[in-house]
């Protein structure tokens, strides 16, 4: 085989991968650790936090500054992840990061749910109420859902809520959560069961995946990829001018005790710290 057919094969080859492959591209914005948008583009933000090695940084402060909860992954696991990511994370295509970042911590009681794909359905219903109720009043919120197609026909239903209000006039704002539900977003807040000092719970099986992203979308079209079939994109930017701190804590003072948020917020001066139901956690 000449370089040229080599060359062809190999471009065709990551094709096929890449459409394969979900990088929730219903969801480009600073929050999505896969977002598409570049670093460097005025979609990405003030741009405070947008190399990956600070992401991967905030990520492992967070773990390192955060308490252990009952039935929760081991604290010194949690650390130990962050690092790894920190140290093994290339820099070659370094995905945008945000500066208002967060993620979602569970340990939900085995009695809440009858299994796993149970817990993940129950865990997106208390984690959309709890954004809906700490939007409301000043912002309305419906729920978006559509097909996105990709190769081999392989069809994927993103979920998530458009927002209108201030900063948000005329429905321009996404809020990106694991909310999923038995027919859509199903690879969103995926749970296994784990314990830890003999208590068992639910938890989300792929740490630091669970965030909570609040921006404006800058960008919104249809794509038709050359393998892959028609999918929907999404392009946002965080809002400056909205107090995502307390947002935060209105949103976790809606969970349960057993759900924590844990919150770095970059370029402010202040130390990642952890909520549960709305209060500050030493």
């Amino acid at each position: 085989m000449n370089s040229h057919l080599r060359l062809f094969a190999a471009a065709g080859l990551l094709v096929l991968i890449a459409g394969c492959t979900t990088f929730k591209p219903y969801a480009q914005n600073p929050f999505n650790p896969n977002a598409r948008i570049k670093a460097d583009s005025p979609a990405s933000g003030s741009g405070q936090a947008s190399d990956s090695a600070a992401l991967r940084a905030a990520d492992l402060s967070l773990a390192a500054a955060s308490r252990p909860i009952p039935g929760a992954l081991p604290h010194g696991a949690e650390v130990g992840i962050a690092a790894a990511a920190l140290l093994l994370g290339g820099t070659s295509r370094p995905p945008v990061s945000a500066d208002n970042a967060n993620y979602l911590v569970i340990a939900m009681p085995l009695a809440d749910a009858k299994d796993e794909a149970d817990a993940q359905v129950k865990m997106g219903a208390l984690v959309e109420h709890a954004i809906v109720r700490a939007l409301s009043p000043a912002y309305r919120t419906k729920i978006v859902e559509y097909d996105d197609h990709y190769a081999f026909g392989q069809v994927l239903r993103p979920r998530w809520l458009r927002v209108d209000g201030p900063q948000c006039e005329n429905w321009s704002c996404q809020v990106t959560a694991p909310i999923p539900t038995e027919q859509a977003a199903q690879w969103e807040g995926e749970m296994e069961t784990a314990t830890h000092k003999g208590q068992a719970s639910y938890q989300y099986k792929h740490a630091f995946d669970e965030k909570i992203g609040f921006v404006k979308i800058v960008k919104e079209y249809d794509k038709d990829g050359l393998i892959a079939g028609l999918r929907h994109f999404v392009e946002g930017r965080e809002l400056p001018d909205f107090d995502y701190p307390a947002f935060y804590q209105r949103v976790s003072a809606q969970l349960p005790d057993w759900a924590n948020l844990r919150v770095a917020l970059a370029g402010r001066g202040l130390a990642p710290y952890t909520l549960s139901r709305g209060a500050k956690v030493e």
